[in-house]
């Protein structure tokens, strides 16, 4: 017992360990800091809002060595951030991304590294998609509107409501991703419409690219995973066959038989 406690502890401090989480989170920060998409350029989404596509690494970290280290470079890409170009959010975008990164690769690396779901892998970047839309709508719901009104307007979003400038800010964009269907923004009808049809919509198009990104990625390197041999024994999305059990099977019960016939 102590000596396979000894080993799980050294396990998860190695150099090796340390090493790859620093390399995943130098990637992460850097896709984080400088590889990104201003939605002033996409006009069915406030402008506000930007495409990056850092979580590839994150998720692919989770795959690779596990939920935790992937957890570390989430916040990790956080604070060089703030350490290295600061905030233009008033730090509210900045922690929206780790709630949503945590959400999106803690529950992707469990699945992956905890259970034995057949097409474990698949389900694993589907609960990457369903945490971070839901992350992404309670994130919303609860700091970044409330934040943004008091950062940027001075205004108490609870006492006051949602500011008239965040309101401008938003509402051509939802009139134009509901085809005009939707005539008037007002205070009363705000947070529902920027939900269903701004932070839902964004948050879905984005997860799903990543996913589909990382998808192929892993599939190239989940060949190394076991040669790395940090974390747990890993395979792809699809589980192994269980044809080759069967042809093991198959030839012992060939074998007594010949012995028998012997």
């Amino acid at each position: 017992m102590e000596k396979t406690s000894i080993k799980k502890h050294s396990n998860i401090f190695s150099v090796k360990r340390i090493v790859f989480d620093a390399v995943f989170a130098a990637i992460t920060t850097i896709f984080y800091i400088f590889f990104k998409i201003e939605c002033k350029f996409i006009p069915i989404f406030p402008n506000f809002l930007d495409l990056n596509f850092s979580m590839i690494a994150v998720i692919i970290c989770a795959f690779m060595i596990g939920p935790w280290d992937a957890a570390i470079c989430v916040i990790i890409r956080c604070l060089l951030k703030w350490l290295f170009v600061g905030t233009n959010t008033g730090y509210v975008g900045e922690i929206a991304d780790v709630l949503i990164g945590l959400a999106a690769c803690i529950p992707a690396g469990l699945i992956y590294h905890k259970t034995n779901l057949k097409h474990k892998g698949l389900f694993a970047l589907i609960s990457v998609v369903v945490g971070w839309v839901l992350m992404g709508i309670l994130s919303n719901l609860f700091i970044n509107i409330p934040w943004y009104s008091s950062f940027y307007f001075k205004t108490d979003y609870y006492k006051d409501g949602v500011p008239s400038q965040l309101i401008g800010m938003t509402s051509d964009a939802i009139k134009t991703i509901t085809f005009g269907n939707v005539k008037e923004i007002t205070q009363s009808n705000f947070m529902l419409f920027y939900i269903l049809f701004a932070v839902i919509p964004f948050n879905l198009i984005l997860s799903l690219i990543i996913v589909l990104l990382t998808a192929p990625i892993h599939n190239r390197l989940h060949i190394l995973y076991d040669v790395i041999k940090i974390g747990p024994s890993k395979n792809n999305f699809e589980e192994e066959s269980t044809v080759s059990t069967d042809d093991n099977n198959e030839t012992k019960e060939e074998k007594e038989e010949s012995e028998i016939k012997e």
